[in-house]
């Protein structure tokens, strides 16, 4: 059961699974006669998909989810694949592809004083810069 369908599986409909597999078509750049093919449906069949725009905008993101979670897990197996015996290097992409690893942000601490307009700037630098000239 695909992960978006899970909370509400009564409210899509029995094609959904081929919805999905043709929005990822359409989404790569196939065209409506190309991805009618791919899924085993006519080309009328895909465009009648593609005009209930709210379901298809929901198939859509489904499949763009689905193909992030796979490029995510190809990149995990080929950074793991490659690193070798390099932990430390193994450890800084991980936490760079996945959030859950990363190390909390550092939070730098930034003060300043601004004051009205070029006065509070001459101020700044002691008043007298400006008059040189």
């Amino acid at each position: 059961m695909p992960p978006a369908a899970s909370a509400d599986r009564t409210a899509l409909p029995k094609y959904w699974e081929k919805l999905v597999l043709a929005s990822s078509h359409r989404l790569l750049g196939s065209t409506q006669a190309q991805t009618g093919a791919a899924v085993g449906r006519s080309q009328r069949t895909i465009r009648s998909w593609e005009a209930d725009r709210a379901l298809w905008q929901q198939a859509s993101e489904e499949a763009r989810q689905r193909w992030l979670g796979e490029i995510t897990a190809a990149a995990h197996h080929a950074v793991l694949d490659n690193a070798g015996t390099d932990a430390d290097l193994a450890l800084k992409l991980l936490e760079r592809l996945d959030p859950d690893l990363a190390p909390p942000a550092q939070r730098l601490k930034h003060s300043h004083e601004v004051g009205e307009g070029l006065s509070g700037f001459l101020k700044a630098f002691g008043g007298t810069h400006a008059d040189a000239g």
